[in-house]
């Protein structure tokens, strides 16, 4: 009776075990892809009409209220194609953030090398596309 008492513990425990390591695949995000900037904007990116820019060194925020000076930078980097990062792991501070906005409703923000929770290879050109922006006018 305690062998057979013992070998139903043994196989409760691996069941929970297999249940345990089955949940962490079924959590997993999906998988990423590359993907141009425009294609993380739900909507039209042309219907975007201010921009808001925060330094994470400084944080002062640069609000772009001309809209043809927002759809000028969009043009810029529209196109900007950002692969997944390997490595998911979170991360701390950011050197700029941008918000992009359709009046009064925010749409979409990102980081160079962020967008929606998930971590892209930084984009030096986006970064810099943004840092001119920021340092305009």
């Amino acid at each position: 009776m305690r062998i057979q008492w013992f070998l139903f513990v043994i196989i409760m425990v691996m069941i929970l075990i297999g249940v345990a390591c089955g949940k962490g695949e079924a959590s997993e995000k999906p998988k990423l892809t590359a993907k141009q900037l425009e294609e993380f904007y739900p909507g039209d990116i042309s219907n975007v009409d201010h921009i808001e820019i925060r330094s994470g060194s400084t944080g002062v925020l640069k609000i772009v209220n001309d809209k043809q000076l927002a759809q000028d930078w969009i043009a810029k980097v529209r196109h900007s194609k950002l692969t997944p990062d390997p490595n998911q792991e979170g991360r701390v501070g950011y050197l700029f953030y941008v918000d992009l906005f359709e009046g009064q409703e925010k749409k979409l923000r990102f980081l160079p090398n962020e967008i929606a929770g998930n971590y892209y290879v930084y984009s030096e050109e986006l970064e810099k596309e943004i840092s001119k922006l920021f340092q305009s006018k």
